[in-house]
């Protein structure tokens, strides 16, 4: 292609965004971005930025289509344009892709022959690459550098008018120990938002397939037989490249992906994630009969609940009688100022029983105070059924007003009293509710907490987590590590893994999901294994092998999943010890700044250390340490209230639970002819970590940092700056680099071995750290 034709090209990519498409007349939002002045009829859309003022031809959606069938993936893109000027716009589609790819089939509005479309391999592609960057003075696909190229000829697009182009191609997927890995490039700008993007995928396997997940997007997963599953991505505001990994043919329930430190090759992060046996597999191979639960409900009758909220109680609590099975144990308690039961033990579920149950929830009415400590002893003070495990599904709306109301004491009190480890799952309704009480509660007894949030329905929120209790497979699970070919012992300590995140876990029920992070220690392989504390049949246990020479700069994403989930647990700590006025620890604020500057997870604390203001010596040093236990002690002295709530629910995955509401919505809506009906919700960790609830319940997004695969970058001050520097990004720079010069390219040669080439897709200067050496990149402003 010669270069007039190149500089009558719209560059058009992959660019991430959320699930709204521009339609009709009215322009996308603009930026501030500068205006590139450019000959008549010529658009120039640089891939991975915001569109900018005068740019009348812009891509409205991106709609993906996926079939992976053992090692090999089809991908089916079809790319639509939008000309919003008055004028015919020529126009040239240039899309990364990952290398190895051959194109099948390129068409626009149908038309398969032409124009056509040329692949250009990853060497080529970066030249092209180089050419384009060059030409625009922009440095945005310098992201995709290391891809291969889809470009395509150029094509008119009418003024007022769309276009769609379609794209197939084929690729051989990299397969490591039976999972397989496909990517779907997407740039991780942040500030790119404006496109609307859908993701299909079907995952086929020639033998049993084990787990299929993503820790780049929440999804959701629907087993269509045990060797197909549906995939999809509804939710896609998070930026950044697609990623799924599928365990397919060798039937592992069991997987780890491992990340280097770059200190030690010798230890790093690990991921390990596994899917649960449902009941019908472990009952087809004669493994188990149906361990049954015993759940006691919980109302909140007081004068709070009055109303719409009464009546979603009580249709919650018939939802899960009618959704539990015969043979299985019940009680129900509701409580005001006073503590009522249907019976003083849980009963045995007939048809009988539960036309009673149900007439018993109907007559429960609103009025009086809240006695929230009578009903929490009262639903733990019960002997247990016998070979059952025994669950709470505990709802208020309010705080303790009647009998013993202090926090503390409140929670010394239930572990006390639950002798027979009930399982206490919390509710909290509205944000008239102790959100630390009802957090530490759960965690006490390896539950979880839920927050109904104003305008949102109770019963699908209890239905929600209610559907996740069915059928336990694992009870007390145990997570331990032992050299590889040693037999495992429940006693043997192996000091090679550490920091593990949950550090207790939860029951796995029927078809769920666990995900542990961690570092290791040490070269040589060992095996992870997980099962029931006390377990002694092999065939129940769920093991995989964390072999540090499969450890890979790829998976540089589980450092960032472990930092999150560590962070998360040590804010519980400080939130919950805070109970009874205690301070922040400094050692444990020290490491959550660390932890948060490092890999750039911004939360409720730490959100200032963004500040564009505050230099990024000064975030990392005493200043910063100082400032985010300020901000705790002043938010832990909030335990009610909206600023409670929201202080829990950024612990949670906001991405995920977005997504289960979506799901939900659209299962009610269409029922069996929703594609994703039955399906289940994935998550892996905090993915959305730049996003969280601030003390009035609005969401913040942090702009002004920016995480790629490996890394963290940071505005400050007009430039951007790399979380490697710390606090040496103070200091003068050892060397600097102008744009588009001998030196700019040999680092960019230079990062992309490192797979940092992202670092460089920014506009505005680079103030990275790279080999020790600071660098100071001169990018167009």
């Amino acid at each position: 292609m010669t270069r007039t034709m190149m500089s009558t090209a719209l560059v058009l990519s992959m660019i991430s965004g959320t699930t709204l498409a521009q339609q009709g007349s009215t322009p996308p939002p603009q930026t501030a971005d500068p205006v590139i002045l450019e000959q008549p009829h010529i658009q120039w859309v640089t891939p991975q930025r915001p569109v900018r003022p005068g740019v009348q031809c812009v891509v409205n959606a991106v709609d993906v289509d996926v079939r992976i069938t053992d090692a090999i993936a089809r991908t089916e893109m079809k790319v639509t344009v939008q000309n919003y000027g008055s004028s015919r716009s020529q126009a040239q589609l240039v899309l990364p892709v990952p290398a190895g790819a051959t194109i099948s089939t390129f068409g626009i509005d149908g038309i398969g022959d032409e124009p056509t479309a040329q692949l250009l391999p990853r060497a080529e592609a970066t030249r092209r690459y180089h050419e384009i960057v060059r030409s625009m003075t922009d440095p945005g696909l310098l992201e995709f550098v290391g891809n291969a190229m889809i470009q395509s000829s150029v094509f008119p697009v009418e003024p007022g008018g769309q276009r769609t182009m379609t794209i197939v191609y084929e690729q051989s997927l990299e397969a490591h120990g039976g999972r397989v890995e496909y990517v779907l490039p997407r740039s991780a700008s942040m500030a790119s938002n404006h496109i609307g993007w859908t993701i299909d995928i079907e995952v086929e396997s020639s033998g049993a397939m084990g787990p299929v997940f993503s820790p780049s997007h929440p999804i959701v997963t629907k087993p269509v037989t045990d060797k197909l599953a549906r995939v999809g991505v509804p939710v896609l505001s998070e930026p950044g490249a697609f990623r799924l990994y599928a365990m397919l043919g060798s039937g592992d329930q069991a997987t780890t992906l491992l990340y280097p430190d770059a200190d030690d090759p010798d230890s790093g992060y690990f991921m390990f994630v596994a899917d649960a046996p449902t009941i019908a597999e472990q009952q087809d191979q004669g493994l188990i009969d149906r361990i049954q639960r015993e759940i006691t409900i919980v109302i909140d009758r007081s004068g709070s609940m009055n109303g719409e909220k009464i009546v979603q109680a009580r249709e919650s609590a018939k939802q899960v009688v009618r959704g539990m099975n015969m043979g299985e144990f019940i009680r129900v308690i509701d409580y005001a100022d006073d503590v009522r039961s249907f019976s003083d033990q849980a009963v045995e579920l007939t048809p009988e029983s539960v036309e009673q149950i149900v007439a018993y929830i109907d007559n429960i009415q609103s009025r009086g105070g809240t006695n929230l400590h009578g009903a929490l002893m009262e639903s733990l003070r019960a002997q247990a059924t016998p070979n059952t495990l025994p669950m709470v599904l505990f709802l208020t709306d309010g705080l303790a007003t009647i009998g013993t109301t202090d926090e503390a004491s409140i929670r010394k009190d239930a572990q006390g009293a639950n002798a027979s480890e009930r399982r206490v799952f919390t509710f909290g309704v509205g944000y008239d509710v102790n959100a630390p009480l009802l957090d530490g509660i759960a965690m006490d007894t390896r539950a979880d907490s839920t927050f109904v949030l104003p305008g949102e329905d109770v019963e699908m929120k209890v239905g929600q987590v209610f559907d996740k209790l069915d059928g336990p497979v694992m009870i007390d699970p145990v997570f331990i590590a032992y050299p590889q070919h040693a037999a495992p012992a429940a006693d043997l300590v192996i000091p090679r893994i550490t920091s593990v995140e949950p550090s207790e876990l939860s029951d796995l029920f029927s078809g769920s999901r666990v995900v542990i992070l961690g570092r290791y220690e040490g070269g040589q392989p060992m095996r992870l294994q997980l099962a029931s504390r006390g377990e002694q049949d092999a065939s129940k246990r769920i093991t995989a092998v964390l072999d540090p020479e499969q450890a890979s700069n790829r998976y540089a994403f589980v450092a960032r999943l472990w930092a999150q989930e560590r962070i998360n647990a040590l804010l519980k700590e400080i939130r919950l010890a805070s109970a009874d006025g205690s301070q922040p620890n400094q050692e444990l604020v020290d490491e959550i700044v660390r932890l948060s500057l490092e890999h750039g997870i911004m939360s409720e604390y730490t959100a200032f250390l963004a500040d564009e203001t505050m230099d990024l010596a000064r975030a990392a040093s005493a200043p910063g340490r100082m400032q985010t236990r300020l901000m705790m002690i002043e938010s832990n002295n909030e335990r009610t209230g909206s600023s409670g709530v929201a202080q829990s629910q950024n612990r949670k995955n906001q991405d995920s639970e977005s997504l289960a509401l979506i799901v939900d919505k659209a299962e009610a809506e269409q029922g069996d002819d929703y594609a994703y009906s039955g399906a289940k919700v994935q998550r892996l960790g905090q993915i959305t970590s730049n996003t969280y609830y601030d003390a009035n319940m609005r969401q913040i997004s942090v702009q002004t940092v920016q995480r790629g695969l490996q890394g963290t970058i940071y505005r400050k001050n007009n430039q951007w700056v790399d979380a490697q520097l710390g606090q040496e990004a103070d200091q003068e720079p050892d060397q600097t680099v102008e744009f588009d010069t001998e030196a700019y390219w040999t680092l960019l040669e230079d990062l992309t071995a490192q797979n940092r080439q992202w670092i460089l897709g920014n506009r505005g200067d680079i103030y990275l750290l790279n080999h020790g050496q600071r660098v100071l990149v001169k990018n167009p402003q």
